[in-house]
């Protein structure tokens, strides 16, 4: 099996540099002992570890990462509690990469690390995407599995795709602490793998996307004629977002998107009209079509 190093970022950097010496310690005064000051360093330095815990901990327990959706974040009471793993599941053209994609842009704007796997489209198909939303047309937080596949002889013989990504993931925290992670998608995924017991890898996968510290958004497939992985997602996900059509009459077909699960928040379950715009994405509150009045014939 070829090393997990074959992953790499879209700029292929690598971390490095020397560590910096602190070399603006105060001296020893006249008067005091080396072992008084010592004494009086380690105190100050358990201090502030303990200050940072401190704060770290109360941080990390209010925190949310927003989806910067209109609507929907306000329906989420600020967005997703960060560390957690959410499944947008839908059908075919119902937007799961663009929603994804968007969220991850703006989180990355703000100063949140992220980065977007793509285990079939390939990059230049999702820089285009970014441009048709008008998100800009940078790629170097895209991990493209698709070119990895063509470019890698025996590529096609890794039958522990998850494995590999793990390794990736767990390397590039090392370096670079992430935020937001975004699998497209876990039924390309578990295809490729070959995952014979879907339930149990999505299991031991999200807890290990989880303890990577980032707010997971991971993407499914929903066909009814052919049962996916997007069960096991809403069973073993901390949260959902579902998306659907619906028709309003006249051949007229709206994206519909619900919070279906979202775990330690007090959420609406109501469907939102999702809609893109100059603004970005919005999410409406949806209202039944209203029934059409047929007046008298003359």
């Amino acid at each position: 099996m070829p090393g997990s190093g074959m992953l790499q970022d879209g700029d292929g950097t690598e971390p490095g540099g020397p560590v910096p010496i602190d070399r603006a310690a105060p001296a020893t005064p006249p008067g005091g002992s080396e072992a008084e000051i010592r004494t009086l360093r380690d105190e100050v330095r358990r201090l502030r570890e303990q200050v940072a815990a401190l704060a770290a901990r109360t941080k990390d327990t209010d925190a949310r990462v927003p989806t910067y959706v209109k609507g929907l974040d306000a329906a989420l009471q600020g967005g997703v509690p960060r560390g957690h793993v959410v499944g947008i599941v839908g059908p075919g053209g119902s937007m799961k990469t663009s929603l994804a994609l968007y969220t991850l842009i703006r989180n990355r704007a703000a100063g949140t690390r992220g980065v977007f796997v793509t285990i079939e489209e390939s990059r230049d198909s999702i820089v285009q995407t970014m441009k048709r939303l008008g998100l800009g047309d940078a790629e170097d937080f895209v991990v493209d599995i698709s070119r990895l596949r063509l470019d890698y002889a025996g590529a096609e013989e890794i039958r522990d795709w998850v494995r590999v990504l793990e390794d990736y993931l767990s390397r590039r925290r090392e370096r670079d602490p992430l935020g937001v992670v975004v699998i497209d998608s876990l039924d390309a995924l578990a295809a490729l793998t070959h995952i014979e017991d879907v339930r149990r890898e999505l299991f031991h996968f999200f807890h290990f996307l989880r303890g990577l510290g980032a707010t997971s958004f991971v993407l499914a497939e929903q066909d009814p004629a052919r049962p996916g992985v997007d069960h096991d997602v809403a069973f073993l996900a901390d949260g959902a977002f579902e998306l659907r059509f619906s028709g309003v009459g006249e051949g007229r077909v709206q994206l519909l998107i619900r919070i279906s699960k979202m775990r330690h928040t007090n959420h609406s379950r109501d469907y939102f009209v999702l809609d893109y715009g100059p603004e970005g994405f919005t999410a409406r509150p949806y209202e039944l079509p209203k029934p059409r009045r047929w007046g008298r014939r003359i």
